[in-house]
């Protein structure tokens, strides 16, 4: 049988890939301190129930040195030995069964290695509970290799001390305020005071402030401290499970659907990571989140979450804690969740799009962009008249005021979701008409004028005819609501595919030019439509007026009139005639 080799670690080499690869930054080093602190004092009171005094003390000599100090546990000097200086080796195990007690943080036995990253020597002087008789320093160094020395117990309290240098290009990471900024951001809810030590004396740094007043005021003054900003309200977030506790706090301003909210996560009071992809529904970017965890498993990084079961978990019952909440608002303060829908509606109309407890719940308060203003889903549902949506913007605009003087409801579903919660609406109530736009809903809108009518308007609808045969444009004279519009022009979906084609070949290289031309040659029967108004009083004046110029003129202004208020993609030629046309009202004008 083969002789067995042990595995060599080149430690130079771990600490490139723990700064290049594994943490994010080298401020990490004073997060990796803190959870070894945290981690003794927890040993220390598990070895002994009445021990309640934990306490972390930092003092730095800005850009130069660093003592971090904690009255833990302390280590012994075989613990020395297997857990300073064997990678992967944490003394957060049970020694007999090797699995990770539940008190601490640490798990993988590498985050005093992170301290190399900003100094060439660890010093570490530590006196153990379980032997308080004996003291000892241990210097390490980036090389692989240290020492260990007996020291005198002397005044020393039981604990450790560890002493770091700042190498060079690394004095950033050695100031007073940058430290403090550092401990509030990783440590902030620790449960035991971790204070700053200066020459003026010491004071507390991840103390959480609580102001006077109402417990509501003191958790929204908690969200203003960590992340900077007066909220719009919160939500309670409390596991039955016990896997997290905490708050989610509502934006006061809109935020993009694809924008990420900063968040702290914690996993026993450390933070873990500002991102809740892993944690909080996809739909939750309206809202700011300050939880701990105590329960779940990080990963080797401790930047995010292991993927498991309890994590599965976890974010099943953050998003019913939420759910509930915002359900819990419809009965009990409808002005907040007015407030929260107005600004967030895109969330909350997504929210309401994957659950029907959540559509039932929001639909009555969920706003609609309608040609008789903005209209609540509780308006639409008492309608009994037919309600037609449009879900191109382009089409809602040019249609809108010809519906509206017809008295018809004419919805502009260009919005994302907003298709799907009609189609759920129309499932809630059954009565409800809800229907799309059609080219053939404005046909019973345009009204065959009189016989009269038509003979009078004849030359003026030939006229119009000829001047816009180049533009594959028909005319025709129909009598129509409001009498304000003098014209409409309306297209089928290839006519304004045919448009949109030529459109595009005046921008285009004569390659796609050619190509442009075979799609538009199989469109050619398609052409549009400008419906003259014979209830409009300009088009009545022009059916009689003899001067044929003033025709023209008037009628190729009325042409691209109608396009700019249809939203049409203008072609050369018809920017041309408007240009051509205005400064020949104003030739007229002066003569």
């Amino acid at each position: 049988m083969a002789e067995p080799f042990v595995f060599k670690v080149n430690l130079g080499g771990m600490i490139d890939i723990l700064a290049n690869h594994l943490y994010s930054s080298p401020d990490v080093f004073i997060r990796e301190l803190l959870q070894n602190g945290t981690d003794a004092i927890s040993a220390r009171r598990l070895d002994d129930p009445g021990f309640q005094e934990g306490r972390i003390t930092i003092s730095v000599v800005p850009g130069e040195s660093l003592i971090f100090t904690d009255n833990g546990s302390g280590l012994t000097e075989p613990e020395i030995h297997r857990f300073l200086a064997v990678i992967g080796q944490s003394s957060k195990r049970d020694l007999q069964t090797g699995r990770i007690l539940e008190d601490y943080i640490g798990r993988f036995g590498i985050g005093m290695l992170s301290c190399f990253m900003v100094t060439e020597e660890i010093m570490l002087r530590t006196r153990s509970a379980k032997e308080p008789e004996h003291a000892y320093e241990f210097h390490g160094r980036p090389d692989g290799t240290y020492r260990i020395t007996e020291i005198p117990t002397g005044d020393a309290a039981v604990g450790t001390a560890i002493y770091i240098r700042a190498k060079k290009g690394c004095g950033q990471y050695f100031q007073e305020e940058r430290i403090c900024e550092l401990v509030r951001y990783y440590g902030l809810p620790l449960p035991f005071p971790v204070m700053m030590q200066t020459s003026d004396g010491e004071y507390r740094i991840n103390e959480m402030r609580q102001p006077g007043g109402s417990a509501d005021a003191s958790v929204l003054a908690l969200g203003k401290q960590i992340f900077g900003m007066d909220f719009l309200g919160y939500i309670p977030l409390e596991s039955k499970q016990g896997l997290f506790s905490g708050v989610a706090y509502i934006l006061p301003h809109a935020v993009s659907p694809h924008a990420k909210s900063r968040h702290r996560i914690y996993l026993k009071n450390m933070l873990l990571t500002e991102d809740g992809d892993a944690i909080l529904p996809k739909w939750s970017g309206f809202l700011c989140c300050f939880l701990n965890t105590s329960k779940l498993r990080p990963t080797a990084s401790r930047e995010g979450f292991y993927e498991d079961d309890l994590l599965i978990a976890a974010r099943d019952e953050l998003s019913e804690c939420i759910s509930n909440y915002l359900i819990q608002l419809s009965r009990t303060d409808t002005e907040l969740l007015e407030e929260m829908i107005r600004i967030h509606f895109m969330a909350i109309k997504s929210l309401a799009c994957e659950d029907e407890v959540f559509f039932r719940t929001f639909i009555p308060f969920l706003k609609f962009e309608t040609n008789m203003g903005e209209l609540s889903g509780k308006e639409l549902l008492k309608r009994r008249e037919p309600i037609t949506f449009s879900n191109d913007i382009n089409q809602f605009h040019r249609t809108s005021a010809m519906m509206l003087a017809q008295g018809q409801l004419l919805l502009n579903a260009c919005y994302v979701y907003d298709v799907a919660l009609l189609r759920m609406l129309q499932e809630y109530e059954p009565e409800l008409i809800i229907c799309p736009l059609e080219l053939t809903t404005f046909e019973e809108f345009l009204e065959e004028p009189s016989t009269d009518a038509q003979v009078q308007a004849d030359g003026l609808v030939r006229t119009a005819k000829a001047l816009l045969q180049d533009f594959d444009c028909d005319a025709a004279l129909r009598a129509f609501s409001p009498s304000q519009l003098p014209v409409f022009y309306m297209m089928d979906g290839n006519a304004e595919t045919l448009r949109e084609i030529r459109h595009s070949k005046e921008h285009s290289s004569p390659l796609f030019g050619n190509m442009l031309d075979s799609f538009a040659r199989e469109l050619e029967e398609h052409r549009a439509t400008l419906y003259l108004n014979w209830n409009n009083p300009l088009i009545r004046r022009l059916s009689g007026l003899e001067d044929a110029e003033k025709v023209r003129v008037c009628l190729e202004i009325l042409y691209v009139q109608a396009l700019l208020t249809g939203r049409f993609p203008m072609q050369g030629g018809e920017m041309a005639l408007l240009n051509d046309n205005l400064i020949q009202l104003i030739e007229w004008g002066t003569m």
